[in-house]
């Protein structure tokens, strides 16, 4: 768990601040157990002892899963609309 946490983005805020993205509320959790070692770490290899260590929740985007033919190909044809004009003229059915 220490790792998925400690995988993800740190971008610097400023001359005191380091952020930390995470997925959830349950990665805050985690960090919270070893927040201070990570911190001392970070302090140590910037050389700067007053880095202060923020966290953001950031939620990630859950896509629709495309099991079906169906599902495929509408996901498709609003990529692209004239894979539908193709299906017509062709007479295409993607349900057995």
């Amino acid at each position: 768990m220490e790792l998925l946490v400690l995988s993800r983005e740190v971008s610097r805020e400023g001359e005191r601040n380091a952020k930390v993205t995470l997925a959830s509320s349950l990665e805050i959790n985690i960090l919270e157990r070893f927040e201070q070692e990570v911190v001392s770490y970070l302090r140590t290899t910037l050389k700067n002892t007053k880095l202060l260590l923020e966290n953001e929740v950031k939620e990630q985007e859950t896509s629709k899963k495309l099991y079906t033919s169906k599902d495929k190909f509408e996901y498709m044809a609003s990529k692209n609309p004239a894979l539908k004009d193709m299906k017509e003229r062709l007479g295409l059915d993607f349900e057995y």
